[in-house]
């Protein structure tokens, strides 16, 4: 039985698409509109700006049952009684947002916004900005009641349907009972356990959670770095501290490569440019941000030191994309390390399950290959970059066929068990060798 409530979702990328596809799953009625007319007659054909297991299926289904249609016309939205907001906010190569494309956007919007609607929204902004969007609209409509709400994004590429569907919790940060009425008469159909707040709270609360995620890493990480030279396993450490029931064994704690993506510095990048805003001294959020780029260039270091000169060497990639289960190329760790090998005259091989073709800039400098054998054999080094669960399939490769001595560069330690009894030299963070 459908639902009677009707919802817009307003941008459509990663976070927009799963948002629609899922409300309408659950018998809403969903508007999903972007003012990128392009993406919209992309999705009426078929075709989705981003991969995403099952999300092709279901948009594919909930369009045949009529649950979910998609528009170019903000006139689309006039009738509806939440306008769920999810554009992906761009980031820059200095992990610096384009927080005015989200801002500019929404406001664009906001004479289709019915009177007593709720806008709630889930693109990742600095705390504030709701603050700062509902002076504008009273400024420009101060005879219509629309209430404003924050639900942190909680998107997480190659599982986004399973997390949006089956959330451990739902942050909602609203001003008023009445948004909040509305918004749970919707989110209760996913999960009845909603963490209510004030709107700043909601905002803030997203900020800490990337931030404290991020400072796990960077922990977990340059401890791992150390063990590498006083003889410790960092994989060891990690069960220790894991073991203590003050840290928990689902904490974020793996040595491995630096985060990339955007997601975690960009909110690194809110709080720093927060605290500089109320001129306090703080350096804690910026020193994690210079520690995780240091060690993004631990793979270079390490292979560096394993060739008298990369000039002309062969180096296979295993994966190119930002992580598995997508096909997102963009803010890749692979991608950047592919980069810099090639300026230092490196032959690049890759291969990626989900990368068919390249993008031109790209092209250039990587030649992109059909099977897993075709980035290893022949070559002086293989870096594994994405944990494709493909990549496995090395436990049964026979090394003994290569004529020269192969280095496997694994950050993550991902094939470690497979590979650590070949005779092959094999590397990767928190290992002493």
């Amino acid at each position: 039985m459908k639902n009677n409530i009707q919802i817009s979702v307003v941008g459509l990328w990663h976070l927009g698409s799963v948002t629609a596809s899922c409300l309408a799953e659950k018998n809403f009625k969903v508007i999903a509109y972007d003012q990128d007319k392009e993406i919209i007659n992309n999705f009426k054909n078929g075709t989705l700006p981003i991969f995403e297991p099952g999300l092709e299926d279901l948009v594919n289904i909930n369009i045949s049952r009529s649950t979910l249609s998609f528009s170019s016309d903000p006139n689309s939205l006039i009738d509806s009684d939440l306008i769920w907001v999810t554009y992906d906010t761009p980031v820059n190569d200095q992990d610096i947002a384009d927080v005015e494309f989200v801002i500019n956007n929404i406001v664009e919007l906001f004479p289709y916004f019915k009177n007593d609607s709720v806008v709630l929204v889930s693109s990742q902004l600095p705390v504030g900005s709701l603050s700062y969007l509902e002076k504008i609209f009273i400024n420009k409509f101060p005879s219509k009641n629309v209430s404003f709400a924050c639900s942190p994004e909680n998107l997480r590429l190659g599982k986004a349907i399973d997390v949006f569907m089956n959330p451990d919790r739902i942050i909602v940060g609203v001003r008023n009972e009445e948004a909040k009425y509305k918004i749970q008469n919707i989110l209760h159909s996913i999960t009845e356990n909603i963490i209510w707040m004030k709107v700043e709270s909601a905002e803030m609360t997203k900020h800490a959670l990337n931030a404290f995620l991020a400072t796990s890493v960077v922990f977990i990480n340059e401890l791992a770095v150390l063990c590498e030279y006083v003889g410790a396993s960092a994989s060891e450490v990690e069960q220790g501290l894991k073991s203590e029931i003050r840290i928990g064994k689902k904490a974020y704690l793996r040595p491995g490569s630096a985060f990339d993506g955007g997601t975690l510095a960009r909110d690194l990048t809110y709080l720093v440019e927060k605290e500089k805003e109320h001129k306090l001294s703080s350096i804690f959020f910026s020193s994690i941000l210079q520690s995780n780029e240091n060690h993004k260039k631990w793979v270079v270091n390490k292979i560096s030191t394993e060739f008298v000169t990369l000039q002309n060497k062969k180096i296979g990639i295993l994966g190119l994309t930002y992580k598995p289960g997508t096909n997102t190329l963009r803010r890749s760790m692979a991608v950047e390390i592919c980069s810099i090998l090639h300026k230092k005259g490196v032959k690049i091989s890759a291969f990626d399950p989900s990368i068919t073709h390249l993008p031109i800039d790209i092209d250039s400098f990587i030649t992109l290959e059909s099977k897993i054998d075709d980035v290893i054999i022949d070559k002086d080094a293989v870096i594994v970059a994405t944990e494709w669960p493909a990549f496995k399939e090395l436990a049964s490769f026979d090394f003994s066929k290569l004529s020269n001595e192969l280095v496997i560069i694994d950050p993550n330690s991902f094939l470690q068990v497979e590979l650590n009894k070949s005779g092959i030299r094999y590397i990767s963070i928190g290992k002493s060798i």
